[in-house]
Formats: structure tokens, sequence, C-alpha cells
């Protein structure tokens, strides 16, 4: 596992090493990190094998696939395969990866906050799917927070992307606007409900990424991705992380076989706050209000 930035970002010379202070630095004006080889041969194998036996042509969101939901955000995005790490145990051993997790305590805890797996999914996208730009550094919410302040960071939220294929030109890349996390004004272009892709909007860049690296940013940051044009399918595997003040997006319980099997520390990011009933009191799903996103 290697940390990568594009070219521009380093100063000419040999090839060397940077310091924490350069990365922290690099991560800071940016908003973003490239993570060289952070999934084997054999992980990407078994994730591409759960894709090809699960990706059925009468697939469509609201299925259930034991405690994984078939889910999208859109008619465009593809489909996503939420709470993903219910689906096996390639997927539970990435929930605290050492290629990241130490780089996202790093940033997001700090004092009493502990790491909260606010989202993850399986995401498949074939030819004309992509995602709208959104976001930036003038959107208001607390998984867009980015600050140094005091010696400490605080952010809301930093997303892991995973190629699971190689995504290039016309791959439908992930785009985004390095720096817009920091930026006071609105993004001109984005806007969730006008479907502007990467393609349309100005400032963005496209992530090329060879299968088994990762796409490491803050949710801050500017971003949406291409429309893919070439032909076969986009894979991406995205966790994303938040303080456990946060609550999760889509507020998956984790089932009973999944907590059996994580270790401590897998737990306490998978649940770092437990459910708190009374004696003999259990949780039934069809008293809480349906999410309209969440299906």
């Amino acid at each position: 596992m290697t940390l990568s930035h594009t070219p521009e970002l380093l100063a000419s010379g040999p090839a060397r090493t940077l310091t924490q202070i350069e990365e922290d630095y690099l991560f800071d004006l940016y908003g973003y990190r490239i993570i060289r080889g952070v999934l084997a041969p054999e992980q990407l194998a078994a994730i591409n094998a759960y894709a090809d036996l699960h990706d059925t042509p009468n697939r469509k969101p609201g299925d259930w696939l034991g405690n994984v939901e078939v889910h999208t955000y859109g008619s465009q995005d593809g489909l996503n395969f939420q709470n993903i790490i219910e689906g096996g145990s390639v997927f539970e051993k990435l929930i605290d990866s050492p290629a990241w997790i130490e780089q996202v305590q790093r940033y997001i805890v700090q004092g009493d906050h502990h790491l909260r797996i606010d989202e993850c999914f399986l995401n498949l996208r074939n030819r004309g799917g992509f995602i709208p730009v959104h976001s930036g550094g003038a959107t208001v919410r607390a998984t867009g927070t980015f600050r140094w302040h005091t010696g400490q960071w605080s952010l809301g939220q930093i997303n892991i992307l995973m190629a699971i294929t190689d995504i290039g030109p016309g791959d439908g890349p992930t785009t985004l606007a390095p720096g817009s996390h920091h930026s006071s004004m609105h993004h001109p272009n984005a806007d969730w409900a006008a479907n502007v892709g990467g393609h349309q909007a100005i400032a963005m860049q496209e992530m090329h990424l060879h299968a088994g690296d990762a796409l490491m940013f803050t949710d801050a940051i500017c971003h949406g991705s291409m429309p893919r044009t070439n032909p076969g399918q986009r894979r991406v595997l995205i966790y994303r992380y938040t303080p456990h003040l946060v609550a999760s997006r889509l507020n998956f319980v984790p089932s009973e076989e999944l907590m059996a099997r994580l270790t401590p520390t897998q737990r306490q990011i998978v649940q770092p706050v437990a459910p708190r009933l009374r004696p003999g009191r259990i949780l039934k799903s069809d008293t809480f209000p349906h999410d309209p996103i969440g299906g």
C-alpha cells in the first residue's frame, strides 16, 4: 500500500516518501488523496464474485439479500448493495483495514470521539450512469465539517472509494473539484436536482484508479462522477466514516451474527452506541417511520 498524489502536487526532483506534515498539508489543501493497492487480488476476486452472483437481470431496489439491501439514489447511479458488511467476510475485514484506518482516525477521532461507519455499499453502474455534482465547502451539514483548530482535526466524514474494476477515461470516474471543501461559494453546477454530471461542471478533475486502489476524500469536497461511455460495468466499494456522534445515514441495525464475528475494534466502529433498552424490550422495525431514501 502506498500513498500517491497526482504529479502536480509534488515538487520536482527524486521520488521520496512524504512526511506526515506534508501529507496533512496536501490533504488539507486538496481534500483528497489516492492510496494505491489497498485490495489484494484475492479480495478483488471475492468482491467481483459477489457482484457476479447477485447482479441478476431482475435485481431491483428494495430487494434484500440477507441483511444487504439493494438500493438506488436515483435513476442513473446504478445499484447499491447497502450494508455490504453483512455480505461476507471480505467486506467485514475492510471495516478497519490497515490500509486507511489510521489515516481516517487521525482526521476524525479527537477527544472522546469514536469512528462510526455512516454508510457502506457496493455500487454497480452500467453505461450512461453517473452521480450529479454536489457538496462543497458552502454546504452546511455535519458531514461537511472540515477544520484544523488548536492543533486538532475535526472532519465530519471521510469516504474511502475502492475501485473494484479499472476506472480510467470513459469508465465513469469519480470527479472532484480539488480544494472546494474550503470554498465559501457554492459550486455553480452543484445542484443534485439539476442532475449535472462531472462532464458538464467546471473545475472537476477525473480520478483514475486501478482495480484495488482507493480514493480517500472528505465528503465536504464538491464531487460527482462522469457518465460511463465504455462497454462494461463500473464497480466501486464505498465505506464512509464519521464521528460516532453523527447518526448513520440509513440506520441499519447490525445482525447478531455479524457482531459475533467481528473483533472488538470492528464492533465499536459498526455500533459505537448500542441501543439502550429496558430489560425485556426488543426493537420492532415496523414501529419506525420509513425513510424514503432508504426504501
